[in-house]
């Protein structure tokens, strides 16, 4: 199954457009995640920064996963 994760920005025109990101991009992030967190036992939470799209205005969407 391809995991394609696609993410909905609504302007303020009402418009709407479609961010795709890779699965490449999913299996670098993980295998970062994976690197770190076996080299520090410590680390408890993960912030993570993906600008879809270069912008003067910052408009950030925050997601929260647990595990």
């Amino acid at each position: 199954m391809s995991m394609v994760l696609v993410l909905y920005f609504f302007l303020h025109t009402n418009k709407s457009i479609q961010m795709k990101v890779s699965n490449a991009v999913w299996d670098g992030l993980k295998e970062q995640i994976e690197h770190f967190t076996e080299r520090d036992n410590e680390i408890t939470d993960i912030t993570i920064t993906y600008q879809v799209k270069p912008s003067k205005n910052k408009n950030y969407l925050k997601l929260t996963v647990k595990q």
